[in-house]
């Protein structure tokens, strides 16, 4: 596991276990449907763990907390449990129903039902935890920084401490091949072996002073290790000899496996992979599909085989390693708004100039041909054929036909955050350091308002010609009540950067970073906060009645049925960072984020009847 990603230094960083944890805890708490990734992948967070234990099930974890399962080989992934600021760096499942993990800050997870549920174990230390490994469900060892040795006995309820002598550094692996028989290894070329369970630690001698970062065994007498700078370690007395293969690298190796006692793989550095069919006496380099570090190996047979590594890489093999597909690891631009003009056409922005258009409900996404480099940050349709998108650099995009985006000409250097038409004459866009424009001739002038602020502006939305908000950093939030000649700020009970405000009749909401959520039923007089349940940014809302979504970091969804007075958790099955939601008249609902995520619920909403409060003239459009 590499210096700078899962081993680093000796340094301990401590991070609080209280950390928010996204868990999906109970399937009922999901919100009613499920959500499809029809686009993307769940998570962009390095991987440092693999664990399959048959051909088609397995778990990998990494950043963010993030454990990651399959179903199908590796096709699909889906979020199980995240966790921010979290990092796990091992995972082991003894069978297909209890499985545990282990993090840099100590944390101890297990599951009884495959990974449908995850619960934290508590440990007697608090301490930098590298790798773990169960021979049963009830006998697991835990090892990590300091020289911290944690055994259970009952499957995890209670765990103790070991002792293995004096330790240079971490003890980075740790395999038993029974409840009897077990070694870990660690910094310093350190090497312990037990032949009691652990009640008494033996060191021996592995002839090099790299630090070992994995050891497998596949029987008492046969094993290897592996670490910095290619060593690999091999022993055929159970360690009380260990013998130097030739790797054929210097890169550092992280793991390995042996499925027989000829046939063996390792990975490392820079995308290194290596495979033996003899025993280790010949280790050949393998072609890999990519060029990062390969943290974590799991093989469940000498054919199909998988590794992860930095950047969320998965690769799978069936042939043994000969050849190799990634899974995990193809990053997608991001995506920073979606929206529906119907049932079947829609449209989703991104970064790097990103147009994807459907006109089948989304079952294919299409990427527009273009010339443009520019972020796209906000889109806005005043029909199904006419629409307005915004970007970076003073980008305007204006289409008429329902399918070709033309460039307007530029009047200004800054971003543009947010576009909003009232209908197909009168509309405003904002952006960075206060810069609002309005047009009243569908685009061909657009002229200069002052919000004598210099927040950058994150969104815009009015409900007749002369009322409107826009919404900024540190709580901003602007008033206009005649068009947007004079905007006045509304004082609000929060700093946090307000990203996205809409408006039904006389109610409005808005959320923000932090978690944040405001609600007003008096046309935006007042506002007040509604709990959201979670302290993670929030980067968009939906609403068609009293039912509504909003979506935010770490695939945060979350759902209402009463308008707000209620939000609860909905399991998005990804980790990404989600940017926008829409939903259509028809049940469906969309949401897009980082990595190229779409997400479909067919389920969305049921269409609930409210009583509007003073209300106010809606848009023409």
């Amino acid at each position: 596991m590499s210096l700078n990603s899962k081993k680093s230094a000796g340094v301990t960083v401590w991070l609080l276990v209280g950390l928010l944890a996204l868990a999906v805890t109970d399937p009922a708490d999901a919100a009613a449907g499920t959500w499809r990734l029809q686009r993307g992948e769940p998570s962009s967070n390095g991987l440092w763990g693999v664990y399959f234990i048959s051909p088609n099930v397995g778990w990998s974890v990494g950043g963010d907390g993030v454990i990651l399962q399959t179903e199908d080989g590796g096709t699909h992934w889906r979020v199980q449990y995240k966790e921010w600021g979290e990092r796990f760096f091992s995972i082991h499942f003894p069978d297909r129903s209890h499985g545990w993990a282990v993090s840099w800050t100590g944390k101890i997870v297990a599951t009884t039902d495959g990974g449908r549920t995850w619960g934290v174990q508590l440990g007697p230390v608090q301490a930098w935890l590298w790798d773990l490994h169960f021979p049963d469900v009830k006998n697991g060892w835990i090892v990590g920084d300091r020289g911290v040795v944690l055994h259970t006995n009952d499957g995890g309820q209670h765990w103790q401490t070991q002792t293995v002598g004096a330790v240079s550094g971490p003890l980075l692996s740790v395999h038993f091949t029974d409840p009897l028989w077990g070694w870990t290894v660690g910094w310093g070329g350190a090497i312990f072996h037990t032949e009691d369970g652990g009640h008494i630690w033996t060191a021996q001698k592995s002839g090099t002073g790299e630090a070992l970062e994995e050891v497998f065994f596949i029987d008492r007498k046969r094993g290897w290790a592996v670490g910095r700078r290619g060593i690999i370690l091999h022993t055929t007395d159970g360690g009380r000899k260990w013998r130097i293969q030739a790797s054929g690298t210097q890169s550092n190796l992280y793991s390995v496996q042996f499925t027989s006692e000829r046939v063996g793989w390792a990975t490392g550095g820079n995308g290194t992979l290596l495979a033996t069919h003899d025993g280790g006496a010949q280790w050949t380099i393998l072609p890999a599909p990519v060029e990062v570090t390969l943290e974590g190996l799991s093989f469940v047979n000498a054919t199909r085989g998988w590794a992860v590594g930095w950047g969320g890489v998965a690769i799978h093999t069936k042939d043994g390693g000969l050849t190799w597909q990634t899974q995990l690891g193809n990053p997608l631009d991001r995506l920073f708004r979606v929206r529906f003009t119907d049932a079947r056409r829609g449209w989703a922005v991104g970064e790097a100039g990103t147009l994807l258009r459907t006109d089948n409900g989304g079952a294919q996404w299409t990427e527009e041909a273009r010339d443009i480099e520019e972020w796209i940050g906000s889109v806005h349709f005043t029909s199904t054929r006419q629409g307005w998108a915004v970007g970076e650099a003073g980008l305007l995009l204006r289409m008429d036909d329902g399918r070709h985006w033309v460039r307007q000409p530029k009047f200004i250097d800054s971003g543009f955050e947010a576009v909003f038409f009232l209908n197909p004459n009168t509309g405003w866009v904002v952006g960075e350091k206060g810069v609002i424009f309005r047009t009243i001739d569908g685009g061909k002038k657009w002229s200069l308002q002052f919000s004598h602020r210099t927040e950058n502006l994150t969104d815009v939305f009015f409900v007749n010609e002369t009322r409107g908000w826009i919404t900024g950093e540190n709580g901003l939030l602007l008033q206009t009540t005649d068009g947007g000649v004079v905007w006045e700020v509304i004082p609000l009970p929060v700093k946090a950067t307000l990203a996205r405000i809409l408006f039904q009749q006389s109610r409005g909401w808005i959320v923000g970073s932090d978690g944040t959520i405001l609600a007003t039923v008096d046309g935006g007089a007042t506002w007040k906060p509604q709990a959201s349940g979670v302290t993670l940014s929030l980067w968009d809302i939906a609403m068609r009645g009293n039912v509504g979504w909003a979506v935010g970091d770490l695939g945060t969804i979350l759902q209402t049925e009463d308008g707000g007075a209620h939000w609860t958790s909905s399991d998005s099955g990804v980790a990404q960072r989600l940017n926008s939601v829409d939903m259509t008249s028809e049940g469906v609902v969309w949401v897009a984020g980082k990595g190229g995520v779409l997400l479909k619920h067919e389920e969305g909403f049921r269409l609930l009847p409210t009583i509007p409060v003073n209300p106010i003239s809606q848009p023409s459009n």
